[in-house]
Protein backbone atom coordinates (compact mmCIF):
# COMPACT_ATOMS: atom_id res chain seq x y z
CA UNK A 1 0.00 0.00 0.00
CA UNK A 2 1.20 3.48 -0.75
CA UNK A 3 2.31 5.95 1.94
CA UNK A 4 2.91 9.64 1.65
CA UNK A 5 5.06 11.95 3.78
CA UNK A 6 3.12 14.21 6.09
CA UNK A 7 3.23 17.93 5.48
CA UNK A 8 4.40 19.86 8.56
CA UNK A 9 3.86 23.42 7.45
CA UNK A 10 0.87 25.47 6.45
CA UNK A 11 1.44 28.16 3.85
CA UNK A 12 0.65 31.81 4.34
CA UNK A 13 -2.03 31.46 1.69
CA UNK A 14 -3.72 28.70 3.69
CA UNK A 15 -3.63 30.94 6.75
CA UNK A 16 -5.32 33.74 4.85
CA UNK A 17 -7.94 31.29 3.63
CA UNK A 18 -8.73 30.26 7.20
CA UNK A 19 -9.24 33.91 8.11
CA UNK A 20 -11.76 34.12 5.28
CA UNK A 21 -13.48 30.97 6.52
CA UNK A 22 -13.82 32.39 10.02
CA UNK A 23 -15.05 35.76 8.84
CA UNK A 24 -17.55 34.55 6.27
CA UNK A 25 -18.78 31.32 7.85
CA UNK A 26 -17.86 29.45 4.64
CA UNK A 27 -18.48 25.72 5.01
CA UNK A 28 -19.49 22.70 2.99
CA UNK A 29 -21.08 23.15 -0.42
CA UNK A 30 -22.02 26.70 0.48
CA UNK A 31 -22.43 29.03 3.42
CA UNK A 32 -24.54 28.61 6.53
CA UNK A 33 -25.49 32.27 6.18
CA UNK A 34 -27.07 31.49 2.84
CA UNK A 35 -30.21 33.64 2.67
CA UNK A 36 -28.45 36.39 0.74
CA UNK A 37 -26.34 33.99 -1.30
CA UNK A 38 -29.37 31.95 -2.33
CA UNK A 39 -30.97 35.05 -3.85
CA UNK A 40 -27.88 35.98 -5.79
CA UNK A 41 -27.38 34.71 -9.33
CA UNK A 42 -23.80 35.31 -10.36
CA UNK A 43 -22.37 34.84 -13.83
CA UNK A 44 -19.57 32.32 -14.22
CA UNK A 45 -16.35 34.23 -14.30
CA UNK A 46 -14.35 32.05 -16.66
CA UNK A 47 -16.94 30.53 -19.00
CA UNK A 48 -18.79 32.09 -21.89
CA UNK A 49 -22.60 32.13 -21.59
CA UNK A 50 -24.56 29.34 -23.31
CA UNK A 51 -25.13 29.55 -27.04
CA UNK A 52 -28.43 29.07 -28.83
CA UNK A 53 -28.11 25.30 -29.11
CA UNK A 54 -29.41 23.64 -25.96
CA UNK A 55 -28.31 20.15 -25.05
CA UNK A 56 -30.66 18.07 -22.94
CA UNK A 57 -29.63 15.69 -20.21
CA UNK A 58 -31.39 12.46 -19.27
CA UNK A 59 -33.42 14.47 -16.76
CA UNK A 60 -35.59 16.03 -19.48
CA UNK A 61 -34.31 19.44 -18.36
CA UNK A 62 -32.17 21.45 -20.77
CA UNK A 63 -28.58 22.02 -19.76
CA UNK A 64 -29.05 25.73 -20.36
CA UNK A 65 -31.90 25.69 -17.83
CA UNK A 66 -29.56 24.09 -15.32
CA UNK A 67 -26.94 26.73 -16.08
CA UNK A 68 -29.47 29.52 -15.54
CA UNK A 69 -30.25 28.19 -12.04
CA UNK A 70 -26.67 28.01 -10.79
CA UNK A 71 -26.14 30.26 -7.78
CA UNK A 72 -23.22 31.42 -5.70
CA UNK A 73 -22.63 29.36 -2.58
CA UNK A 74 -20.41 32.06 -1.08
CA UNK A 75 -16.80 30.86 -1.51
CA UNK A 76 -14.66 31.58 -4.58
CA UNK A 77 -13.32 28.88 -6.89
CA UNK A 78 -11.49 26.32 -4.73
CA UNK A 79 -12.31 28.45 -1.69
CA UNK A 80 -13.42 25.09 -0.32
CA UNK A 81 -10.06 23.47 -1.02
CA UNK A 82 -9.92 19.92 -2.40
CA UNK A 83 -7.36 17.61 -0.84
CA UNK A 84 -4.66 17.11 -3.47
CA UNK A 85 -2.08 15.03 -1.58
CA UNK A 86 -3.98 12.86 0.87
CA UNK A 87 -2.14 11.41 3.86
CA UNK A 88 -3.43 8.21 5.43
CA UNK A 89 -3.50 6.52 8.80
CA UNK A 90 -3.71 2.82 9.50
CA UNK A 91 -7.07 1.59 10.74
CA UNK A 92 -5.51 1.07 14.19
CA UNK A 93 -4.34 4.69 14.26
CA UNK A 94 -7.68 5.96 12.97
CA UNK A 95 -9.53 4.06 15.67
CA UNK A 96 -8.03 6.39 18.26
CA UNK A 97 -9.62 9.45 16.65
CA UNK A 98 -12.85 8.20 15.05
CA UNK A 99 -16.02 7.37 16.97
CA UNK A 100 -17.96 4.21 16.17
CA UNK A 101 -20.91 6.09 14.66
CA UNK A 102 -18.80 8.39 12.49
CA UNK A 103 -19.69 8.21 8.80
CA UNK A 104 -16.92 7.05 6.47
CA UNK A 105 -16.83 6.67 2.69
CA UNK A 106 -15.07 3.56 1.38
CA UNK A 107 -13.28 2.97 -1.91
CA UNK A 108 -12.44 -0.66 -2.66
CA UNK A 109 -9.43 -0.53 -4.98
CA UNK A 110 -7.18 -3.27 -6.30
CA UNK A 111 -4.45 -1.41 -4.37
CA UNK A 112 -6.35 -1.76 -1.11
CA UNK A 113 -9.17 -0.29 0.94
CA UNK A 114 -9.34 3.48 1.40
CA UNK A 115 -11.65 5.18 3.88
CA UNK A 116 -12.59 8.85 3.96
CA UNK A 117 -14.19 10.26 7.13
CA UNK A 118 -17.19 12.50 6.49
CA UNK A 119 -15.86 14.80 9.22
CA UNK A 120 -12.94 15.69 6.93
CA UNK A 121 -14.74 15.78 3.60
CA UNK A 122 -17.39 18.16 4.93
CA UNK A 123 -14.63 20.79 4.89
CA UNK A 124 -13.07 19.87 1.52
CA UNK A 125 -15.72 18.09 -0.59
CA UNK A 126 -13.22 16.60 -3.05
CA UNK A 127 -10.22 14.32 -2.61
CA UNK A 128 -8.13 13.94 -5.75
CA UNK A 129 -6.34 10.59 -5.75
CA UNK A 130 -4.75 8.03 -8.05
CA UNK A 131 -6.04 4.46 -7.94
CA UNK A 132 -4.95 1.65 -10.23
CA UNK A 133 -2.87 4.13 -12.23
CA UNK A 134 -5.86 6.43 -12.91
CA UNK A 135 -6.76 9.84 -11.55
CA UNK A 136 -9.95 9.55 -9.55
CA UNK A 137 -11.88 11.90 -7.29
CA UNK A 138 -13.99 11.18 -4.24
CA UNK A 139 -16.64 13.93 -4.18
CA UNK A 140 -19.02 14.77 -1.34
CA UNK A 141 -21.74 17.38 -1.00
CA UNK A 142 -23.01 17.71 2.59
CA UNK A 143 -26.04 19.73 1.50
CA UNK A 144 -27.44 16.85 -0.57
CA UNK A 145 -25.80 13.96 1.31
CA UNK A 146 -24.26 12.59 -1.88
CA UNK A 147 -20.87 10.91 -2.23
CA UNK A 148 -19.87 9.97 -5.78
CA UNK A 149 -16.61 8.72 -7.22
CA UNK A 150 -15.59 10.18 -10.58
CA UNK A 151 -12.81 9.11 -12.90
CA UNK A 152 -10.52 11.81 -14.24
CA UNK A 153 -10.37 10.62 -17.83
CA UNK A 154 -12.38 12.93 -20.10
CA UNK A 155 -12.44 13.67 -23.82
CA UNK A 156 -10.15 16.61 -23.06
CA UNK A 157 -7.61 14.33 -21.38
CA UNK A 158 -6.94 13.18 -17.84
CA UNK A 159 -7.66 15.74 -15.16
CA UNK A 160 -8.75 16.39 -11.58
CA UNK A 161 -11.71 18.32 -10.20
CA UNK A 162 -12.11 21.41 -8.08
CA UNK A 163 -14.90 23.25 -6.27
CA UNK A 164 -16.41 26.15 -8.22
CA UNK A 165 -17.98 27.91 -5.24
CA UNK A 166 -21.34 27.57 -7.02
CA UNK A 167 -24.41 25.49 -6.28
CA UNK A 168 -27.19 24.03 -8.39
CA UNK A 169 -30.23 22.62 -6.60
CA UNK A 170 -28.25 23.03 -3.35
CA UNK A 171 -25.65 20.65 -4.80
CA UNK A 172 -21.93 21.08 -5.29
CA UNK A 173 -20.91 22.37 -8.72
CA UNK A 174 -17.48 21.04 -9.58
CA UNK A 175 -15.21 22.12 -12.41
CA UNK A 176 -12.65 20.10 -14.32
CA UNK A 177 -9.15 21.50 -14.41
CA UNK A 178 -8.58 20.69 -18.07
CA UNK A 179 -11.29 22.98 -19.49
CA UNK A 180 -12.95 24.67 -16.46
CA UNK A 181 -16.33 23.26 -17.51
CA UNK A 182 -18.92 23.31 -14.73
CA UNK A 183 -20.28 19.94 -13.56
CA UNK A 184 -23.01 19.60 -10.91
CA UNK A 185 -22.06 16.63 -8.78
CA UNK A 186 -25.39 14.79 -8.84
CA UNK A 187 -25.95 15.44 -12.54
CA UNK A 188 -22.44 14.23 -13.40
CA UNK A 189 -22.58 16.11 -16.69
CA UNK A 190 -21.05 19.41 -17.75
CA UNK A 191 -23.70 22.10 -18.18
CA UNK A 192 -21.42 24.79 -19.58
CA UNK A 193 -17.96 25.01 -21.10
CA UNK A 194 -16.05 22.93 -23.68
CA UNK A 195 -17.29 19.67 -22.11
CA UNK A 196 -20.96 20.68 -22.15
CA UNK A 197 -23.11 17.56 -22.47
CA UNK A 198 -20.30 15.15 -21.56
CA UNK A 199 -21.05 12.78 -18.70
CA UNK A 200 -18.36 11.76 -16.22
CA UNK A 201 -17.61 8.11 -15.57
CA UNK A 202 -18.35 6.99 -12.02
CA UNK A 203 -16.83 4.45 -9.66
CA UNK A 204 -18.40 3.09 -6.46
CA UNK A 205 -18.00 4.77 -3.08
CA UNK A 206 -19.67 3.06 -0.10
CA UNK A 207 -21.38 5.15 2.60
CA UNK A 208 -21.09 3.38 5.97
CA UNK A 209 -20.16 3.84 9.64
CA UNK A 210 -16.75 3.46 11.20
CA UNK A 211 -17.69 0.60 13.54
CA UNK A 212 -19.05 -1.40 10.59
CA UNK A 213 -16.06 -0.66 8.37
CA UNK A 214 -13.45 -1.64 10.94
CA UNK A 215 -15.31 -4.87 11.65
CA UNK A 216 -15.64 -5.75 7.96
CA UNK A 217 -12.24 -4.83 6.51
CA UNK A 218 -9.13 -6.53 7.84
CA UNK A 219 -6.97 -3.57 6.91
CA UNK A 220 -7.24 -0.26 5.12
CA UNK A 221 -5.93 3.27 4.94
CA UNK A 222 -7.94 6.09 6.49
CA UNK A 223 -7.67 9.72 5.39
CA UNK A 224 -5.82 11.78 7.98
CA UNK A 225 -6.59 15.29 9.21
CA UNK A 226 -3.07 16.15 8.05
CA UNK A 227 -4.51 17.91 5.00
CA UNK A 228 -2.27 20.97 4.83
CA UNK A 229 -5.18 23.13 6.01
CA UNK A 230 -6.34 24.23 9.44
CA UNK A 231 -9.91 23.11 10.08
CA UNK A 232 -11.82 22.02 13.16
CA UNK A 233 -12.37 18.44 12.04
CA UNK A 234 -14.15 17.67 15.30
CA UNK A 235 -16.97 20.07 14.33
CA UNK A 236 -19.46 19.60 11.53
CA UNK A 237 -20.92 23.01 10.58
CA UNK A 238 -24.23 21.38 9.59
CA UNK A 239 -24.78 19.19 12.65
CA UNK A 240 -23.94 15.54 13.18
CA UNK A 241 -24.82 12.15 11.75
CA UNK A 242 -24.61 10.83 15.32
CA UNK A 243 -27.67 12.81 16.46
CA UNK A 244 -30.86 14.32 15.08
CA UNK A 245 -32.56 17.72 14.92
CA UNK A 246 -29.99 19.37 12.65
CA UNK A 247 -29.57 20.00 8.94
CA UNK A 248 -29.06 16.34 8.14
CA UNK A 249 -32.36 15.28 9.69
CA UNK A 250 -34.73 18.27 9.56
CA UNK A 251 -36.72 19.45 6.53
CA UNK A 252 -34.90 22.75 6.07
CA UNK A 253 -33.17 23.54 2.78
CA UNK A 254 -30.54 26.25 2.66
CA UNK A 255 -30.78 27.01 -1.05
CA UNK A 256 -33.58 26.98 -3.65
CA UNK A 257 -34.14 23.97 -5.90
CA UNK A 258 -35.74 23.65 -9.34
CA UNK A 259 -38.17 20.82 -8.50
CA UNK A 260 -39.72 19.52 -5.28
CA UNK A 261 -41.76 16.47 -4.31
CA UNK A 262 -43.52 15.68 -1.04
CA UNK A 263 -43.80 11.90 -1.29
CA UNK A 264 -40.93 11.60 1.18
CA UNK A 265 -39.15 13.79 3.68
CA UNK A 266 -36.62 16.01 1.86
CA UNK A 267 -33.70 14.31 3.62
CA UNK A 268 -34.97 10.74 3.09
CA UNK A 269 -32.03 8.74 1.73
CA UNK A 270 -32.43 6.97 -1.60
CA UNK A 271 -30.08 4.83 -3.66
CA UNK A 272 -30.15 6.41 -7.07
CA UNK A 273 -28.67 6.48 -10.55
CA UNK A 274 -29.72 6.04 -14.17
CA UNK A 275 -30.31 3.15 -16.55
CA UNK A 276 -29.77 4.55 -20.02
CA UNK A 277 -31.77 7.77 -19.98
CA UNK A 278 -34.09 6.78 -17.14
CA UNK A 279 -33.33 7.87 -13.56
CA UNK A 280 -34.44 5.65 -10.68
CA UNK A 281 -34.40 5.80 -6.89
CA UNK A 282 -34.73 3.06 -4.28
CA UNK A 283 -35.78 4.18 -0.79
CA UNK A 284 -32.93 2.95 1.39
CA UNK A 285 -34.97 2.42 4.54
CA UNK A 286 -37.48 0.32 2.59
CA UNK A 287 -34.66 -1.80 1.19
CA UNK A 288 -33.24 -2.25 4.68
CA UNK A 289 -36.61 -3.57 5.83
CA UNK A 290 -37.18 -5.88 2.84
CA UNK A 291 -33.54 -6.92 2.20
CA UNK A 292 -34.40 -7.61 -1.45
CA UNK A 293 -36.34 -5.60 -4.02
CA UNK A 294 -36.91 -6.54 -7.67
CA UNK A 295 -37.93 -4.07 -10.35
CA UNK A 296 -37.26 -3.18 -13.97
CA UNK A 297 -36.01 0.03 -15.58
CA UNK A 298 -36.08 0.46 -19.35
CA UNK A 299 -37.16 -3.21 -19.56
CA UNK A 300 -33.97 -4.28 -17.79
CA UNK A 301 -34.60 -6.55 -14.77
CA UNK A 302 -32.85 -5.24 -11.66
CA UNK A 303 -32.44 -6.29 -8.04
CA UNK A 304 -31.58 -4.11 -5.04
CA UNK A 305 -29.92 -6.04 -2.21
CA UNK A 306 -29.30 -4.78 1.32
CA UNK A 307 -25.87 -5.36 2.87
CA UNK A 308 -26.26 -5.59 6.65
CA UNK A 309 -22.51 -5.78 7.19
CA UNK A 310 -21.94 -2.23 5.92
CA UNK A 311 -25.51 -0.90 6.19
CA UNK A 312 -25.56 -0.16 2.50
CA UNK A 313 -27.43 -1.26 -0.59
CA UNK A 314 -26.40 -2.32 -4.08
CA UNK A 315 -28.33 -2.55 -7.33
CA UNK A 316 -27.60 -5.29 -9.86
CA UNK A 317 -28.69 -6.38 -13.29
CA UNK A 318 -30.82 -9.46 -12.60
CA UNK A 319 -29.32 -11.48 -15.41
CA UNK A 320 -26.62 -14.16 -15.68
CA UNK A 321 -25.62 -16.78 -18.23
CA UNK A 322 -27.92 -15.22 -20.85
CA UNK A 323 -31.04 -15.59 -18.72
CA UNK A 324 -33.07 -13.30 -16.49
CA UNK A 325 -33.23 -14.32 -12.86
CA UNK A 326 -35.99 -14.07 -10.27
CA UNK A 327 -34.86 -14.04 -6.65
CA UNK A 328 -36.43 -15.03 -3.34
CA UNK A 329 -35.17 -14.74 0.24
CA UNK A 330 -34.22 -17.91 2.10
CA UNK A 331 -32.51 -18.52 5.43
CA UNK A 332 -29.25 -19.32 3.65
CA UNK A 333 -29.33 -16.21 1.47
CA UNK A 334 -30.88 -15.06 -1.79
CA UNK A 335 -31.87 -17.89 -4.15
CA UNK A 336 -32.70 -17.60 -7.83
CA UNK A 337 -35.75 -19.48 -9.12
CA UNK A 338 -34.11 -20.53 -12.37
CA UNK A 339 -31.09 -22.48 -11.06
CA UNK A 340 -31.55 -22.54 -7.24
CA UNK A 341 -28.11 -20.94 -6.89
CA UNK A 342 -27.49 -18.97 -3.68
CA UNK A 343 -26.31 -15.37 -3.91
CA UNK A 344 -24.81 -13.00 -1.37
CA UNK A 345 -25.18 -9.26 -0.74
CA UNK A 346 -22.44 -8.49 -3.28
CA UNK A 347 -24.24 -10.20 -6.13
CA UNK A 348 -21.96 -13.24 -6.14
CA UNK A 349 -23.31 -16.80 -6.40
CA UNK A 350 -21.82 -18.70 -3.47
CA UNK A 351 -23.26 -22.14 -4.30
CA UNK A 352 -25.28 -23.94 -6.92
CA UNK A 353 -24.90 -24.22 -10.71
CA UNK A 354 -23.92 -20.54 -11.03
CA UNK A 355 -21.35 -20.60 -8.20
CA UNK A 356 -18.70 -17.92 -8.75
CA UNK A 357 -20.86 -15.90 -11.14
CA UNK A 358 -21.07 -12.16 -10.46
CA UNK A 359 -24.02 -10.00 -11.33
CA UNK A 360 -23.23 -6.73 -13.08
CA UNK A 361 -23.56 -3.90 -10.56
CA UNK A 362 -25.03 -0.45 -11.17
CA UNK A 363 -23.40 2.33 -9.19
CA UNK A 364 -26.45 3.42 -7.18
CA UNK A 365 -25.30 5.88 -4.50
CA UNK A 366 -26.77 7.44 -1.36
CA UNK A 367 -28.38 10.85 -1.87
CA UNK A 368 -31.06 12.90 -0.12
CA UNK A 369 -34.43 12.66 -1.84
CA UNK A 370 -34.82 16.39 -2.43
CA UNK A 371 -31.41 16.59 -4.12
CA UNK A 372 -32.09 13.69 -6.47
CA UNK A 373 -35.60 14.83 -7.38
CA UNK A 374 -34.50 18.42 -8.01
CA UNK A 375 -32.36 17.15 -10.88
CA UNK A 376 -34.59 14.21 -11.89
CA UNK A 377 -38.30 15.06 -11.58
CA UNK A 378 -39.11 12.15 -13.91
CA UNK A 379 -37.38 9.61 -11.70
CA UNK A 380 -38.89 6.19 -11.11
CA UNK A 381 -39.21 5.37 -7.41
CA UNK A 382 -39.19 1.96 -5.71
CA UNK A 383 -40.06 1.39 -2.07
Amino acid sequence: MKKRNRKKTVTILAGLLIMIVVLTGMVGCGSLTSDEASDEMTAMETIDPPQENENESSTGIGLDDFYANIRSGGPPMDGIPPIEKPVYLSMEEADTVLADLDVVFVVESSEGIYLYPQSILVWHEIVNETFDGEKRSITYCPLTGSTIGYRGLLSAGETTYGTSGKLLNSNLVMYDRATTSYIPQILGMAVIGPLKGERLEEFPVIWTRWHLAKAYYEEGQVLSTDTGFIRDYQRDPYGSYRSGDDYYSNDRLLFPVMNTDERFSPKEVVLANRIGETPFAVVKEALKTKSLMEFSVEEQPLAAIYDEFLDTGRVFHRRANDQNLDFRLEDNGIVDEQTESVWNERGIATSGPLEGTRLDMINAYDVMWFGWFAFHPQTEVYE
